[in-house]
């Protein structure tokens, strides 16, 4: 029976190792599986870091093939590991078939050094200047250097990890596809004489996406965003029937409606010709024999029910013009009416069409929108949030699962500690009974004493943060123990200031330096100024005694040791501060630092302690994902700089009579980038319109659903981690405080 080989530590990969795991998995599968049950291992995943308990990392090991440390891969998949200085795993298939170099040629072994070592910058310089939009005249120069540098990058690629052979290989990798297909099309683009569209010549822009899969964070949490989406499938056909549902019955009740216009009807001796109301031929094709509102761009509305909205004296209401807001709002065919739902949907600028509808077709057809609005804005929402709950439910559970299977290995570990302890106690006690038995002359006593007492030197120094002689000096400068007069205050004082009475009075305290700091406004009256001022002066006086009176009583080296004592400290100082440069000009800006006085009140108030380290440890928890919607957002505003830029340009006279660029424009990356920040943020479809106008339907569309759906979608996909988050940190919060009981009591902290 041959033995099943199992990886201890960090071994070198070689041509025995390599038989010996071809004849593991070869036996494996001759005869029963008998380990079909072992999965991955989380921990140990492509991109993270090689936990220490695998061993140090010699120099010699450092971009070198070593054998796999997951059982699941070395006695399966037949695989090898290579780690980075940073100790990050690089996995890569050992079999050598479909043009895969063996794992010990020359030629694979260089290529693999160099891949293990990414290069983001790289990718950096290529976003900035993607960015640019008046290019520098060495612009094909930094192009071609950077194309020769992703093609060398592919070749790399190929030779370390082979074309197709397993997993890891070049094609296994879907960022590896998109890479290569994006350096494909720019080299045909760029050496091509044909002439191409531009979503072709805007797929250099795809290059940003590079940034995910050099951070694990990222690339794991487009992994979890998928996942989700694919739980989302069910939800997006269900609301496409509902909007198709709703479109149809739109369609059959405001189809053409929103033309219905007031019509001023020409007299008898009246030139019946209709003019443009501008110059502009591209503006308008509205015409001045329509009714409009002081300041309105488009006609007056009307309908020829009772309830719908009225001509005035001399106009009569025809079906007459283009529909509103540049005909793209109206119900005339299925694919405007599933748009008009959908901005419904979405709720973006949904009073104006409430508006148009009501007075075009009249007041009862009020029930069908409160209809669309509650159904999609409440139901839909709660369904989507739903089914992203789900899945991280799932996530969750099964992280619960992994540290179900750790927490055996960790009570091992808890055993054996605590048998340490044991072992070091009862070596104390034995040197204890050395040092009272003057007759004892063992040696071996004496190699233990020392041993203990070095033992217990170096942990001390390795608590230390700062140098031995910061210790001293603080010792010997900030320990005030001068004589006993100085004593006898600093207990009558501790005994005053650390009195639950002394921090009732403070909370009071800050609560109405709190109402002082609302009652302010502009302008405010000379009295009320007069009064702010004096109670301002007051409560730093209170802050100061406060500090000083806790620096008698624990002197200024156990004082600073507590976090809340330096955020007070700190609040009194800008205080003084603030006194002594108030008449000079330009230091008003120190006002707005008073309300960090709020938060005094967190010394006092458990759960507002742990609302403030939840929150903390959330963000930290959410920066994976800060990143990754930043990152998507600058690869929007690019793509759609790229791609809308020189229409706006070109045909600006579309959507501005003067023929100037409007605010909310794409021809500039920065403008751009807060066209894209505005879609996420809800309001899209009044830029929506001047896309199409200039650009046309068949690519602002698609690009505003993509902006909109993904935006969406890493929106509540952050919201939902970010509630998971705060619970879990909520729980250890908790835990956290009970164990920082004593502490706050020493320095002056007693909760209410």
């Amino acid at each position: 029976m041959l033995a099943s080989p199992e990886p201890k530590g960090l071994v070198p990969f070689t041509k025995e190792s390599f038989e010996l795991i071809k004849q593991h998995i070869a036996k494996t599968h001759n005869e029963d599986h008998e380990e079909e049950d072992l999965k991955p291992n989380p921990d140990l995943e492509v991109g993270k870091e090689l936990p220490f308990i695998y061993g140090n990392l010699s120099q010699g090991m450092v971009s070198e093939p070593l054998e796999d440390v997951d059982p699941y891969y070395y006695k399966k998949k037949n695989t090898f590991i290579v780690l980075n200085k940073n100790r990050t795993i690089f996995r890569f298939n050992a079999a050598s078939i479909l043009c895969t170099l063996s794992p010990f040629n020359c030629i694979r072994r260089t290529t693999i050094k160099v891949l293990v070592h990414p290069y983001p910058f790289l990718v950096l310089i290529d976003c900035v200047f993607m960015s640019l939009t008046n290019l520098p005249k060495w612009r094909p120069v930094l192009e071609n250097t950077l194309l020769g540098i992703y093609t060398f990058e592919i070749l790399v690629k190929l030779f370390a990890r082979g074309v197709w052979a397993g997993s890891f290989s070049f094609l296994g990798d879907p960022w590896n596809w998109l890479d290569f297909s994006v350096t494909v099309f720019e080299v045909i683009i760029r050496y091509s004489p044909v002439d191409f569209i531009p979503m072709l010549q805007t797929a250099r822009t795809l290059r940003i996406l590079k940034i995910i899969p050099l951070n694990q964070g990222l690339k794991s949490l487009v992994g979890v965003l998928i996942h989700c989406l694919k739980k989302l499938i069910g939800v997006i056909i269900l609301t496409l029937f509902f909007l198709s549902i709703f479109s149809l019955i739109g369609m059959g009740l405001f189809m053409g409606n929103l033309k219905h216009k007031c019509f001023r009807w020409p007299q008898e001796n009246e030139n019946e010709t209709l003019h443009n109301r501008t110059g502009n031929p591209y503006y308008t094709r509205e015409t001045e024999n329509f009714y409009y509102l002081e300041g309105e761009r488009y006609a007056l509305l009307c309908g020829n029910r009772t309830d719908a909205g009225q001509c005035p004296e001399g106009y009569v209401c025809v079906k007459a013009g283009i529909n509103p807001d540049q005909g793209f709002t109206n119900f005339d065919s299925f694919g405007w009416a599933l748009f008009a739902l959908f901005r419904l949907m979405a709720q973006d600028y949904p009073e104006v069409l409430y508006h148009q509808i009501l007075y075009a077709s009249g007041k009862v057809y009020m029930i069908f929108f409160v209809v669309v609005s509650f159904l999609f804005s409440f139901y839909m929402a709660s369904l989507f949030l739903g089914i992203l709950a789900m899945a991280y439910e799932e996530e969750k559970q099964r992280v619960g699962e992994r540290s179900k299977k750790i927490e055996p290995k960790f009570q091992q570990t808890g055993k054996e500690l605590q048998e340490g302890n044991e072992t070091d106690e009862a070596k104390t006690i034995q040197i204890e009974m050395k040092k009272r038995s003057p007759i004892s002359t063992d040696t071996s006593l004496d190699v233990l004493e020392d041993a203990t007492l070095r033992h217990k030197e170096e942990l001390e120094k390795s608590k230390k943060i700062c140098p031995l002689y910061w210790y001293k000096f603080a010792k010997t400068f900030l320990i005030w123990n001068c004589s006993p007069c100085w004593l006898k205050l600093k207990e009558f004082v501790h005994r005053i200031i650390m009195a639950p009475f002394t921090d009732l009075f403070l909370i009071i305290c800050i609560i109405l330096n709190v109402c002082f700091l609302t009652l302010e406004h502009y302008p405010m009256s000379k009295q009320t100024n007069t009064l702010l001022n004096i109670g301002n002066l007051v409560f730093i006086g209170i802050f100061t005694a406060e500090m000083i009176f806790k620096i008698i009583a624990m002197h200024p080296y156990g004082y600073f040791q507590v976090g809340w004592n330096i955020f007070d400290s700190m609040i009194v100082f800008h205080g003084l501060i603030e006194l002594c440069l108030a008449n000079v000009a330009g230091m008003a800006l120190l006002r707005l630092f008073r309300m960090l006085r709020i938060f005094k009140l967190g010394k006092y108030w458990p759960t507002f302690q742990i609302l403030m380290w939840s929150l903390s440890n959330s963000w930290v928890a959410l920066k994976d994902l800060i990143l990754l919607l930043f990152t998507f957002i600058f690869f929007s505003a690019a793509f759609g700089m790229k791609l809308f830029g020189k229409n706006y340009e070109e045909f600006v006279c579309h959507i501005d009579k003067d023929c100037q660029l409007p605010r909310w424009h794409m021809h500039d990356f920065f403008h751009s980038f807060l066209n894209v920040f505005r879609i996420l943020c809800g309001e899209w479809v009044e830029t929506l319109w001047d896309c199409m106008e200039v650009a046309g339907q068949s690519w602002c569309i698609p690009f505003y659903l993509m902006v909109i759906l993904i935006g969406n979608l890493l929106g509540l996909g952050g919201l939902r981690k970010l509630i998971i988050t705060v619970e879990e940190e909520a729980g250890m919060s908790f835990f956290t405080l009970q164990q920082q009981g004593e502490v706050q009591s020493e320095g002056g902290v007693s909760p209410l």
